[in-house]
């Protein structure tokens, strides 16, 4: 009888074994490089853009007119609204933010008040935003500002998903449109916020389709310094831009993607935040 040479079963079991532990092995690498990409492209697609709208911000608001405090508070009831505008440089009607605690990230509601939505006027364009607090949720879609505009031919629309709108806006009434009648007082109301364009030509998102995830979640613009003489302004401000996965919470401590990991390639992957400064001087004309 011819002896035949093989493996038994055992060895054949533990060659399977290795085999497996191996293909499971490198299937793991490959996902944990994967879910590195997807948060290294977040990130870079959160500074990229965020860089953009610094230049958006300082090229628009370094074209715009002087401020005229005096032009400015002159609609206001009385004696006392005008000083106080005069004085407070007219602040109002450069930039207010409205803030609400009725918001959820993710199930939790929040205990403090987050941004919801808010404007910028630079007397030649405006900006308004929905942070990224309104616009992943559902829940929190009335208090969504929105925007109503007219274009020749196609009638009156109105948009309240957008994420960052740059309009023509001479003169900043998209801010004036804030006050509480004449008065030199903000409208506290944080939902159903509405803006009516008087310019005929549709504004621009400037987080567009190659941005969709991304979102401003917070923007503040301080008092703007005006040179005495000239009327020019100085414009700073801050802002902070993510994704809209991860459920972002800026009033956190630690880690503001307050998602944890669920797998190995989650909407954790997916979460960037960063925080991005301008300044600008303007020089346009009156």
């Amino acid at each position: 009888m011819k002896k035949r040479t093989g493996f038994t079963i055992i060895e054949t079991s533990l060659a399977m074994i290795f085999v497996a532990v191996l293909l499971i092995t490198v299937a793991m690498i490959i996902m944990q490089m994967t879910s590195l990409y997807q948060k290294t492209i977040a990130i870079k697609t959160v500074n990229t853009t965020g860089q953009e709208i610094v230049d958006e911000i300082s090229r628009t608001a370094g074209e715009s007119s002087i401020i005229n405090r005096k032009n400015m508070c002159n609609n206001l009831g009385n004696q006392e609204y005008y000083n106080q505008c005069v004085k407070d440089s007219a602040y109002n009607f450069v930039y207010h933010q409205f803030y609400s605690n009725d918001i959820y990230i993710g199930n939790r509601r929040t205990d403090e008040a987050v941004p919801t939505s808010g404007v910028f006027c630079t007397g030649k364009y405006s900006y308004i935003w929905n942070t990224g607090y309104v616009l992943k949720d559902n829940r929190a879609s009335n208090y969504r500002a929105k925007v109503t505009y007219n274009v020749p031919g196609r009638g009156s629309t109105t948009i309240s998903d957008f994420r960052l709108l740059r309009t023509i806006d001479i003169g900043g009434k998209v801010c004036a449109s804030n006050l509480n009648g004449n008065t030199y007082s903000i409208t506290k109301a944080a939902n159903n916020v509405t803006y009516t364009l008087s310019t005929a030509e549709a504004p621009r998102e400037l987080l567009d389709e190659a941005e969709k995830q991304l979102a401003i979640y917070d923007m503040k613009v301080f008092r703007p310094a005006r040179h005495s003489a000239s009327g020019h302004a100085y414009y700073s401000g801050t802002f902070t831009l993510a994704t809209l996965t991860g459920d972002i919470d800026i009033t956190a401590s630690g880690n503001y993607c307050t998602s944890p990991p669920s797998g190995i390639v989650s909407d954790f992957s997916y979460c960037a935040i960063n925080k991005f400064n301008f300044a600008v001087q303007a020089t346009g004309e009156e």
